[in-house]
């Protein structure tokens, strides 16, 4: 890792003069991770549309009344 000892000057210089990125961990292992993240996100999508479609299918079948309210369901 390389350490920079005037952020003004290093910023101020050509693209063509710096040499590699200025955070650490960059490379390949920036598209590895970008792809993982996208992996779970959609995967976290849709595990929780699924779970919530369960939950609101159980509760469909359950055909609460229209007075049910005052009865304090607590599972409603």
């Amino acid at each position: 890792m390389a350490t920079v000892t005037n952020w003004i000057d290093h910023l101020n210089k050509p693209a063509e003069e710096v040499v590699g990125a200025v955070y650490p961990g960059a490379g390949s292992s920036e598209g590895i991770l970008v792809i993982i993240a996208i992996i779970l996100w959609i995967g976290w999508h849709i595990l929780t549309a699924k779970s919530e479609s369960e939950e609101l299918s159980r509760l469909a079948k359950k055909r609460h009344g229209a007075n049910d309210h005052k009865s304090n369901i607590t599972d409603w």
